[in-house]
């Protein structure tokens, strides 16, 4: 699978793009589990092989359109004057809020795919353990655990928004969410500048 766009060969990209817009395009009727490769290569334009270049399943595009997502949401936030904890689940948990079906069909139940939600929950600890190193929130022997806890119950958050039917209060959530944290942790906490 190729991840870094910025360094591959405009064939290469413009496959890649095609097959990220010909899932969105499926993914408005269809669960991401009966989205399959020949429906996708055909709605994108491509190949089979040419696929299996770049990813073992339907479900691995997923991750890496989830991984991406995850990149342009917190983009903009960078250009606050701190990235805290808050901030960045604000963030993300909006993005999902206002594309709320989208997230319903690959992230599911019903339809969505069980590696992904996987993927999608180690990121989110992965990014949590990142905040809690860097603002030294909780001791190092801690730390592994305290991330999955809360790098978890954050996704929580995103399936309660997949759940709940109607405006949802984002920023409600979050601060319920993180009423059981120190009153401080979640507004000092700053991730390394590269990460997503």
């Amino acid at each position: 699978m190729t991840s870094d766009q910025g360094r591959v060969d405009p064939r290469t990209r413009r496959t890649l793009v095609a097959l990220r817009q010909a899932l969105g395009v499926l993914l408005e009727t269809t669960p991401l589990s009966q989205v399959s490769v020949s429906e996708l290569c055909r709605v994108a334009g491509i190949h089979r092989t040419t696929f299996y270049k770049h990813f073992d399943s339907v479900g691995e595009l997923a991750t890496s359109v989830v991984e991406d997502l995850g990149r342009r949401i917190v983009a903009p936030v960078r250009g606050a004057a701190e990235l805290t904890y808050r901030t960045w689940l604000t963030a993300v948990l909006m993005h999902i809020a206002e594309r709320r079906a989208l997230y319903h069909r690959l992230l599911s139940m019903e339809g969505g795919d069980p590696a992904l939600v996987r993927a999608v929950t180690w990121q989110v600890a992965r990014r949590t353990e990142r905040f809690l190193r860097d603002a030294d929130a909780v001791p190092a022997a801690s730390l592994p655990l305290m991330s999955r806890v809360l790098g978890y119950g954050s996704y929580a958050l995103v399936e309660r928004i997949m759940e709940t039917e109607g405006p949802v209060d984002v920023e409600g959530m979050i601060e319920e969410f993180l009423a059981g944290m120190p009153a401080d942790v979640a507004d000092r906490l700053v991730p390394e500048p590269s990460t997503v």
